[in-house]
């Protein structure tokens, strides 16, 4: 190849060299096929009076030039990667941002639930005069609140459960927890704080250092801390319910003997009468009254009579099934209410108990009193329908044992 010919091919080879340098920097790989081509042209000075065959080759290798520029200009800014990488970096930041504001507003809703249920349980029972038909409501914000139906919310101050507590509410699954007894078995006695124990969780609703209530619960996603919050949050509300159910206790109850009073005694013969009526089933009532009792407090003092009549409440207690109904009727007169009870049966009870208070002694200083008792005794359905009539009759068959020579029991039927 002649001189002339190698250095046609250097110019003709300049849009190549741009192209191949433009790959990693399009500038660069411009200026170096550029000044291939101008050093070929030097060289080739000689030739260019050739004319149009060199201005062919030079309109050539120009374009060829420009070309490369524009393909490197592509192949640039591909090489050119920081701002996409910027971008894809806050594109990240940006989900990650989402994400936890997702999150959050996750356990902002679940939180609010939560606040949202123990505010309405404080404020149902802030509120309630009926605690009873709250506690189904209760049970329900105790699963709202632990996320499981398995709670339950046991509650001190009833007089049925001594030295205990008794079930107030629980969710719809409260059942299927162990009894009070047990959860203090498994805890070793009433807990001092929230523990979890054999799957449960346990924890203590206390106010003034008095415990007043026990949260028992399985499953959910709260622990002894929420548990104990919660524990916290109610106890004031729960104290005014305890507080409430004992003023009611008192008001229906006899302060002297821990008898029903008149009113609850009338309500609990209405009521027995009614299930009786529509379960076609039987219901005794007996009315017992001390003999001489106006006596008995003239000769030994009032406060002799009231020991009397508190030790014969008693007995009356003792004498007869938990299901019966025993109240005070008014002055030294007790009424028993026997539920599903047929006539003879109620009339050796009836003989069993003025036995038993005949036989007790009752000790005023160094002297012993004996007392006894006369009772009268009628029947549902045989002695009436109405309560009137039931109380009426017993207070007939009471009238005809006081007029028979007292300690004695007539049945309305022998009348």
């Amino acid at each position: 190849m002649s001189r002339p010919e190698l250095w046609i091919a250097a110019a003709a080879a300049a849009p190549l060299l741009s192209y191949s340098l433009g790959r990693f920097n399009r500038w660069a790989g411009l200026a170096a096929g550029a000044a291939l081509f101008a050093f070929a042209s030097f060289m080739l000075a000689g030739e260019i009076a050739a004319g149009a065959p060199y201005a062919a080759l030079a309109l050539w290798t120009c374009a060829a030039l420009a070309h490369s520029l524009l393909l490197n200009g592509g192949a640039d800014e591909a090489m050119d990667r920081s701002g996409l990488e910027k971008a894809q970096a806050r594109a990240a930041q940006l989900a990650s941002e989402l994400s936890l504001i997702k999150t959050a507003a996750t356990l902002n809703a679940s939180g609010e639930k939560k606040s949202l249920a123990v505010y309405s349980a404080v404020k149902l029972l802030s509120e309630t005069v009926e605690p009873q038909s709250a506690a189904k409501q209760v049970g329900k914000y105790l699963s709202d609140y632990f996320e499981t139906d398995e709670a339950a919310l046991y509650m001190a101050g009833s007089s049925s459960v001594e030295g205990g507590m008794e079930l107030f509410a629980q969710g719809a699954r409260g059942s299927a927890l162990p009894g009070y007894a047990e959860l203090l078995a498994l805890a070793g006695g009433f807990p001092a704080q929230a523990l979890a124990v054999s799957g449960l969780v346990l924890a203590p609703v206390s106010a003034g250092g008095g415990p007043l209530g026990l949260i028992a619960l399985r499953g959910g996603t709260q622990g002894t801390d929420s548990a104990g919050r919660f524990a916290a949050e109610i106890s004031f509300a729960l104290k005014r319910v305890i507080l409430f159910r004992q003023v009611e206790w008192l008001s229906l109850t006899d302060g002297l003997t821990g008898l029903w009073r008149r009113n609850a005694l009338d309500e609990k013969i209405r009521e027995e009468l009614r299930r009786a009526a529509s379960f076609k089933t039987t219901m005794g009532f007996m009315i017992a009254d001390i003999d001489h009792f106006k006596h008995l407090n003239d000769t030994y003092g009032h406060q002799f009579g009231d020991a009397v009549l508190a030790r014969v409440a008693q007995l009356l207690k003792d004498g007869v099934y938990e299901t019966d109904f025993v109240g005070r009727y008014g002055g030294e007169e007790f009424g028993i209410v026997l539920p599903r009870a047929d006539s003879a049966g109620v009339l050796r009870k009836a003989e069993t108990i003025r036995a038993r208070i005949e036989a007790e002694i009752f000790s005023q200083g160094l002297e012993k009193v004996r007392l006894t008792v006369s009772i009268g005794i009628a029947h549902f359905p045989r002695d009436g329908r109405a309560p009137e009539e039931i109380v009426g009759r017993a207070d007939a068959a009471l009238y005809a044992a006081k007029e028979g020579g007292r300690n004695r029991v007539v049945d309305a039927g022998d009348l």
